[in-house]
């Protein structure tokens, strides 16, 4: 499902008024009418509704106004209330008032909060997507009203007070039962807080043209839902073996990290691959091979160090060659020599690498060094790591998330996962946000098993990008699906595991 963000919205009505010759006032009226078909949608059960729609200054609150007139045509006991004089009204959203005004539809107005009978639905019409920053103290009463009320609430386009770009919510916003947004959801309403206070999204159209059809600027924004994993994940074909259905070399651990090295590999064997070699420092690799049992390692003479280093290059250089895909980074740790070896293998490995955790860690502010690799790579940094290496204050990063990525695609040729809420995945023009996942897999290890995945699925032949964004979905899948057992609080990442053969079960059917 395509998304926008504000800044594509606004250019979208740009397009239409401009190269389609639709009028501002003919958008608004559309807006209007889809507004109230959702609004009678919702109070349907309803003896003879009472609506409140509440307005702002701005477009949100002349779509307000012009869905008071559709009600009004539905015989609906409507009300309009606008916390705004009608002094700072002009254009589109001046005319339709006009327009409910000659229609003898009730409005009022003032900052003070009435006395109204409570309404049985509650249209918010107060900001749009042009919403940003903290809500203003003046405005936080009505917002508490408007969520402390028994009433059902419809927001136009976004919920006020939600940030459109970040999905954040400073201090307070309106907690909707639905949202109508138009041409296409806005990305903040599946971003971090968005989804909690967007509640079902209805997306209707109003003459703008299809998106498909024309060039807005920045990325391309998609939402990766559950019904579009069978167009990518098929059934393993006839004739695989265990040669053919992918092989992993796994450099990862350290003294105090080994479970980072089996998580990831035991990822990558849970999600397909047939084969899998983990570098090991020899010292530990007594614990690896207890516990890596349907995999090989990979021993690595350490002195007792606990980590390897750029002395073990040839070694693991010579296993590069069995491999198909290499996952490096977790548990790796941060010795000199391990960061030099990290360095060495990005710019001679051919095949496709998953730079991940500590893999990630050398390339701090020099992600252009990164960029000159030619082989496939992906890197799966969580905000903190994307901070590190592109130089930006990670609540930056959070506020602008859309903008910061897509300066950073123009020049980032590879692909990237970014761990954020939801996980988001970047590759050229193309940014797709994961539609799966919970608070659930906020523990350590879950990250690793990701990148085993997703290293597990390109050895699969499934190209960097959509290895990523499918695994992205069903690590986060397979977590929703143990909320019953083990709820948010009680999973931990090797839950995981053994939750994700039956989560991958239940698409490869086809």
């Amino acid at each position: 499902m395509r998304l926008l963000t504000p800044d594509q919205a606004r250019e979208l009505d740009q397009i239409s008024m401009d190269d389609l010759g639709i009028s501002g006032t003919i958008l608004m009226g559309n807006a209007g009418s889809r507004i109230s078909d959702v609004a009678l949608e919702l109070v349907a059960d309803f003896h003879n509704p009472f609506i409140l729609i509440i307005c702002g200054k701005g477009n949100n609150g002349g779509d307000g106004y012009a869905a008071a007139l559709e009600l009004s045509k539905n015989n609906i006991n409507v009300k309009v209330h606008s916390l705004y004089s009608i002094d700072e009204y002009k254009g589109d959203l001046l005319d339709y008032y006009l327009k409910c005004y000659s229609s003898n539809i009730s409005i009022t107005f003032g900052i003070d909060l009435p006395d109204f009978t409570p309404p049985d639905l509650i249209i918010d019409g107060l900001f749009g997507i042009g919403f940003k920053g903290k809500l203003k103290e003046t405005l936080v009463p009505w917002v508490e009203w408007i969520n402390n009320t028994k009433s059902s609430v419809l927001s136009i386009d976004i919920p006020s007070g939600l940030d459109g770009n970040s999905g954040t919510v400073i201090n307070h916003a309106i907690k909707s039962k639905a949202t109508v947004t138009f041409g296409a959801p806005k990305l903040g309403c599946v971003l971090r807080q968005g989804k909690n206070y967007s509640g079902l999204i209805y997306t209707k159209e109003i003459g703008f043209p299809n998106l498909d059809t024309i060039q807005i600027q920045g990325l391309d924004w998609k939402l990766f839902e559950e019904f579009d994993v069978n167009d990518i994940l098929k059934k393993p074909d006839l004739n695989t073996n265990k040669y053919t259905a992918g092989k992993v070399l796994v450099i990862a651990g350290s003294r105090g990290m080994t479970g980072a090295a089996i998580l990831s590999t035991f990822g990558a064997l849970r999600s397909g691959a047939g084969l899998t070699i983990t570098t090991t420092p020899a010292s530990l690799n007594g614990i690896m091979e207890r516990s890596i049992l349907e995999g090989m390692t990979l021993p690595l003479e350490d002195g007792g160090s606990g980590y390897i280093g750029f002395n073990h290059y040839d070694e693991i250089m010579n296993t590069v060659e069995w491999a198909d895909t290499i996952v490096l980074g977790p548990g790796l740790g941060r010795e000199r020599h391990t960061q030099k070896l990290i360095c060495k293998l990005v710019s001679s490995i051919e095949k496709p690498i998953i730079l991940d955790a500590d893999g990630l860690y050398p390339f701090s502010d020099q992600l252009e060094k990164l960029n000159k690799r030619e082989n496939p790579l992906v890197i799966t940094p969580h905000l903190g790591e994307l901070s590190n290496l592109i130089g930006k204050n990670k609540n930056d990063i959070i506020f602008n998330f859309p903008i910061i990525m897509t300066n950073l695609m123009k020049d980032f040729h590879h692909v990237a996962l970014v761990k954020q809420v939801p996980n988001c995945t970047f590759y050229k023009n193309h940014a797709i946000v994961n539609s799966s996942g919970n608070p659930g897999l906020a523990t350590g290890g879950t990250g690793d098993i990701l990148a085993g995945m997703i290293g597990s699925l390109i050895a699969q032949n499934y190209t960097p990008f959509n290895a990523s964004f499918l695994a992205s979905f069903l690590h986060g899948k397979a977590s929703d699906m143990l909320v019953n057992e083990k709820g948010y609080r009680g999973q931990i990442a090797s839950d995981l595991l053994d939750k994700i053969p039956s989560t991958i079960g239940c698409y490869e059917r086809f």
